[in-house]
């Protein structure tokens, strides 16, 4: 019985028309916010979603990152399950693909697969990150407040930008439940320049109202689901032009 005064929900045929609008030889990295996904349509939200990915895509990828491993020292392929979002941590049973970084790993669905699954560099020259920019994979930001995207690490590593410095961090990787080795990573971190005691976030609301005024990024509204796409390399380019300008675009 539905609950009184809630509202009627959404026509999943709105969402496949925004999907529909891409190749379906795409592959597609994914941020998702599932509780704007559950607001609007009378189903369970991760099934919902990734029923339509696969029927739209044919590979899908998301982050599996898992940052405790700078404490642990400890990276599992199989198990490490992912630490950033409720969606990332479910399609972690769903992956048929997983990489070898042991803090951002990528998690993929599908035939999509990457030349080097573990460089030194987590951001560097070849890494995962540097084939989704070279591929311009198309990112899909669904049911999230605005546009995210990971690769912007990516990017500010690449472009060396003033408050960014390289971090060493040596652990083990299992592969499976018994093979494993030693491992070590390049990272990043971002150096407090203006007060050690703040940390200063993206101005998320600028870089999208920016990006979608250059034609960089297209954005909907489901049924109350935000869902904003653009390209990797596309996104890049706009914001190196930015840092030409500005090497802190990204939070002033």
């Amino acid at each position: 019985m539905r609950q009184k005064g809630r509202a009627k929900p959404s026509d999943p045929r709105l969402l496949s028309d925004v999907l529909d609008a891409y190749r379906k030889d795409d592959n597609i990295f994914v941020h998702v916010g599932l509780s704007q996904i559950k607001a609007a349509f009378d189903e369970n939200p991760y099934d919902f979603l990734m029923k339509r990915l696969r029927q739209h895509f044919s590979g899908i990828i998301t982050p599996g990152f898992t940052p405790s491993f700078r404490q642990t020292g400890l990276y599992h392929k199989l198990y490490s399950v992912p630490e950033y979002g409720k969606f990332s941590a479910l399609f972690l049973k769903d992956a048929t693909f997983r990489t070898d970084d042991p803090i951002h790993s990528l998690l993929a669905y599908g035939n999509y697969r990457f030349e080097n699954s573990y460089t030194r560099e987590a951001f560097g020259r070849g890494s995962s990150f540097d084939q989704l920019d070279r591929d311009n994979i198309l990112c899909l930001s669904i049911g999230t407040r605005w546009p995210v995207s990971s690769q912007k690490h990516f990017i500010e590593y690449r472009n060396q930008l003033p408050y960014v410095e390289k971090a060493i961090f040596d652990g083990i990787i299992y592969y499976d439940k018994s093979h494993h080795e030693k491992i070590t990573t390049i990272n990043y971190y971002r150096k407090h320049w203006f007060n050690k005691y703040v940390t200063l976030l993206w101005n998320n609301y600028k870089i999208a109202r920016q990006m979608e005024k250059s034609g960089v990024m297209e954005s909907w509204n489901v049924g109350g689901v935000m869902i904003y796409a653009f390209r990797m390399q596309e996104m890049r380019v706009f914001l190196e032009e930015k840092f030409k300008k500005d090497p802190y675009y990204l939070f002033t």
